[in-house]
C-alpha cells in the first residue's frame, strides 16, 4: 500500500483536481486500504493545511465517513461499473480553493459540490433536483452544488449534455462551460464543450436560449428551435446557422446519425462512442459521410466505411489505426 499516493489521491479528490483514472486508482486504494492508513492520510492533509479554523474529532470523522462510503460504495454492486451507477454515486467535494465544506451545524449553510462522471463510451442519466432531466454523454463531467434549486439553478459542464429543463420563471437555469454561459427557463437543448475541443456547439430543440461570454457576461445570440451556435474558444469568435436538432440529439437514445459530416467529424465522435483511440492516416479532409449507428461495433462500421471508401485499418484492444489508400 502506497500511503503518498493515497494522500495525493485523497488531496486531488477534495480540492476537485481528480481525473477519472484518477478516481478508479482511489477507489482501489482504498478499498485494499486499513482504517489506520486511511486516518493517516487524512491527518496529514489535515496537519498541512493552512486553513486557520480548527476541526473537532467529531467533524473530521464524519469528512472520514463520507469519502469512504462515497468512494467505495460502488463495490457493493459488482456487476456494475462505478461509471455506469455514477449518476447515484454524486461525489461530495470537501474542499474548495483552500477552504473546508465542514460537516457540522456550524458550516451547515455551506453547500457541497456534487459531481458526476462518464468514461468514454459510457453515456448516463440523471434528474436534478428541480426535475430537470440530464443525459450525460461519454467522456464528460456535470458539477452542481447541494443548494441547487434554492436560491439558483446553476450547473457546471465539461463535456457534453442533452437537458430537458423544468420549467420555473422566477429562477434561471444556467450552464457553465469554459467559456460560455447558456441561460434558459425551461427548454431543450445540447451543449458540446469537451476540454480537447476548438469550439463550443450549442443547439436548440425547443423553446429559447441565450448564450453568452462567460468572461464579462456579454450576449452572443439567442437562439431558436433547429439553430446551432458554434463559438470558436481561441477569438470567442461565433456563427449561428440551422441544424436538425432531433437528429443530433439522437446520442440520447443511443445512436448517431451523421448526414453529409466531414470524416474527421465522424471519426472523433466514433472515438467517443466506441471508447478508442482512434488513428488516422492520408485522410482527405474534404470527405464526407452519412450513415446511421445503432448496435454495430466498431469493426462493422469500418466495414461499411470501406464500401465509401477504400481504407485499411486495424484494431488492437482500445486502439484502432485506420489509412485511406
Amino acid at each position: 500500500m502506497n500511503k503518498l499516493s493515497l494522500k495525493l489521491l485523497l488531496e486531488k479528490l477534495m480540492s476537485r483536481q481528480i481525473t477519472r483514472k484518477e478516481f478508479v486508482m482511489l477507489k482501489d486504494d482504498m478499498k485494499n486500504s486499513q482504517d489506520k492508513d486511511i486516518d493517516s492520510a487524512l491527518h496529514s492533509i489535515w496537519e498541512s493545511s493552512t486553513n486557520d479554523t480548527l476541526m473537532s474529532i467529531d467533524v473530521k470523522e464524519r469528512i472520514r465517513y463520507n469519502i469512504t462510503r462515497q468512494v467505495v460504495m460502488s463495490e457493493r454492486k459488482k456487476t456494475v461499473s462505478w461509471i455506469q451507477i455514477v449518476a447515484v454515486i454524486a461525489i461530495p467535494i470537501l474542499f474548495c480553493l483552500g477552504s473546508y465544506y465542514y460537516f457540522s451545524s456550524k458550516y451547515a449553510f455551506e453547500p457541497e459540490t456534487f459531481v458526476v462522471f462518464t468514461e468514454k463510451g459510457q453515456r448516463t442519466q440523471l434528474l436534478l433536483p428541480d426535475g430537470t432531466h440530464v443525459w450525460l454523454n461519454s467522456g464528460s463531467r456535470l458539477c452542481y452544488d447541494t443548494d441547487f434549486n434554492k436560491n439558483s439553478r446553476n450547473v457546471e459542464l465539461e463535456g457534453e449534455a442533452f437537458f430537458d429543463v423544468s420549467q420555473n420563471k422566477n429562477s434561471t437555469f444556467k450552464v457553465k462551460t469554459s467559456n460560455v454561459n447558456v441561460l434558459v427557463h425551461g427548454t431543450a437543448f445540447n451543449v458540446s464543450a469537451y476540454r480537447n475541443e476548438e469550439t463550443i456547439n450549442v443547439f436548440l430543440v425547443r423553446g429559447k436560449i441565450s448564450v453568452e461570454n462567460n468572461a464579462d457576461n456579454q450576449l452572443l445570440a439567442e437562439l431558436l428551435p433547429d439553430q446551432r451556435i458554434s463559438v470558436s474558444k481561441m477569438d470567442m469568435k461565433w456563427r449561428v446557422e440551422s441544424c436538425d436538432a432531433e437528429m443530433e440529439s439522437l446520442w440520447t437514445q443511443n445512436m448517431l446519425k451523421f448526414e453529409n459530416v466531414p470524416a474527421t467529424e465522424v471519426f472523433r465522435k466514433l472515438a467517443y462512442w466506441y471508447r478508442m483511440n482512434i488513428n488516422i492516416e492520408n485522410l482527405n479532409k474534404d470527405i464526407r459521410y452519412g450513415f446511421t449507428l445503432k448496435s454495430e461495433s466498431l469493426k462493422e462500421i469500418l466495414d461499411e466505411i470501406n464500401k465509401i471508401t477504400p481504407i485499411n485499418y486495424k484494431i488492437n484492444g482500445k486502439e484502432a489505426t485506420i489509412k485511406y489508400k
